[in-house]
């Protein structure tokens, strides 16, 4: 049975069956990773799945139901078991459908690289052993690469509701790791590197090898420093790391529920002119950007905070009409067994006009910090407050010297988005979707044992 006629008919049995309105998520995905060890292939793994959920209103009351089976056969079952699961569930608030689909203007996204998909496996096989590759050549101190991956992933969407709502949304991308392992004097340090994205030509898995042993390199002979306050520069992707941790407080549903402290300040100013925070679901060539959310709310970029200026909560539908504003498409679902919740995508600080090396000379004197480790058990996600295990180098008079480790940073979110003194120009995602250019703090509290 073809899936639009099974959906098709599924949304039609539901309404003769007592649902006043309905709607079908569909979600499919596919994977293929390789990794390498000592130069041989050591994984070579393929997976795909495939599921729906239905949800409507029965009784005035949303059911659910789940399905892997995707055919005639089906529909009964998962009619019934929406309408059984809206007589138990209790909910204050009720999910709500989507109703303006036909009315929205929905952004030209293109997701899907036809070509990345019709790579060989071959010259994958050959990326994934030349990322090793180079990472031992750097260096007789590199002494393994402990995690070398290439991963391709592919999935789609497709949602159609009652009220006339048929959208579908394909997308693809890859992305590549190395971890290479730097051994001197019994010391050992380790780097890693990764790459991921759309354009299989913007992907040079030898530079990613390369970089991970350079990066492992660079922090052996690493010492602590003495406690204190230091004038800080956060690397891109480790401000991303903080901007994550703390990524919730922007989302309405926590304001709803007392979880955020920035319940009532829309429209105040909470941190740096300098900083500018955005939700760019939209944003080019991601492996990320969506033009619908998982309720069909068309997508749009959007200033979270605005030179200092908080500007607006994401938004679900539920969340929306419950604070009396528009969803602003930020409706999310893990998988199609997942309730729909609040999500970013490609979050990221706006870079300015600087760049990293002229950033580290206007800060003379401090700490570049280029991982941070504990973010789950040493930040407070309501309080903003942590407690940060955190690596780095020592910037003295305007120059990188020597690497930093065994010291703690220690503040608070809230504090810390209004101590940025400038933000550089390198904007780079990590592998969560959240991305930041390098920024400066003006102090923080370093806890280490230097004398």
């Amino acid at each position: 049975m073809d899936i639009k006629d099974f959906v098709t008919d599924l949304l039609y049995r539901a309404g003769q069956k007592g649902f006043t309105d309905a709607e079908v998520y569909i979600s499919g995905s596919s994977s293929l990773g390789i990794s390498t060890l000592d130069e041989e292939i050591n994984k070579f793994e393929s997976s795909s799945s495939r599921g729906l959920s239905f949800r409507g209103t029965y009784n005035n009351k949303m059911g659910y139901s789940y399905s892997e089976l995707l055919d005639e056969n089906a529909i009964d079952i998962i009619i019934t078991e929406a309408m059984q699961n809206s007589e138990i569930l209790e909910e204050e608030e009720q999910d709500k459908l989507f109703t303006g689909s036909q009315n929205e203007d929905y952004p030209k996204i293109n997701g899907f690289n036809e070509y990345l998909r019709d790579i060989p496996v071959d010259d994958r096989i050959n990326a994934a052993l030349s990322m090793e590759k180079s990472a031992k050549k750097v260096d007789d101190m590199i002494k393994g690469v402990d995690y070398n991956e290439l991963e391709y992933l592919e999935s789609d969407i497709m949602i159609a509701n009652t009220y006339g709502m048929n959208l579908e949304y394909k997308s693809n991308g890859a992305v590549g790791y190395a971890y290479a392992r730097a051994v001197k004097n019994e010391e050992t340090k380790t780097g890693l590197e990764f790459w991921i994205g759309i354009d299989w030509n913007e992907f040079n898995p030898e530079n990613i090898g390369k970089t991970a042993s350079e990066t492992a390199i660079s922090k052996l002979g690493a010492k602590s420093v003495k406690s204190g306050q230091y004038k800080i520069i956060m690397q891109n992707t480790a401000f991303a790391d903080l901007i994550n941790t703390f990524a919730e407080v922007f989302f309405a549903d926590k304001a709803q529920k007392g979880l955020s402290l920035l319940a009532g300040k829309l429209n105040e100013t909470i941190a740096s002119e300098s900083f500018t925070l955005r939700d760019d679901p939209v944003y080019p060539n991601s492996v990320r950007s969506v033009p619908f959310d998982s309720e069909g709310v068309a997508t749009f970029s959007k200033n979270i905070i605005e030179n200092g200026v908080f500007k607006t909560f994401l938004h679900n539908l539920k969340t929306a009409a419950k604070d009396g504003v528009k969803s602003t498409g930020n409706a999310s679902k893990a998988s199609y067994k997942a309730p729909v919740k609040i999500a970013p995508k490609n979050l990221h600080t706006v870079p300015g006009k600087i760049s990293k090396d002229e950033l580290i000379k206007k800060v003379n004197d401090g700490i570049y910090i280029v991982e941070l480790a504990g973010l789950h058990s040493g930040a407070n996600e309501v309080s903003g407050d942590f407690s940060l295990m955190a690596e780095g180098f020592l910037i003295e008079n305007g120059k990188i010297t020597r690497p930093v480790e065994q010291i703690t940073i220690a503040g608070n979110f809230f504090d810390v988005i209004k101590d940025i003194e400038e933000v550089a120009d390198n904007l780079r995602f990590n592998t969560s979707g959240v991305g930041s250019p390098d920024v400066y703090i003006k102090s923080l509290a370093v806890a280490g044992s230097g004398e």
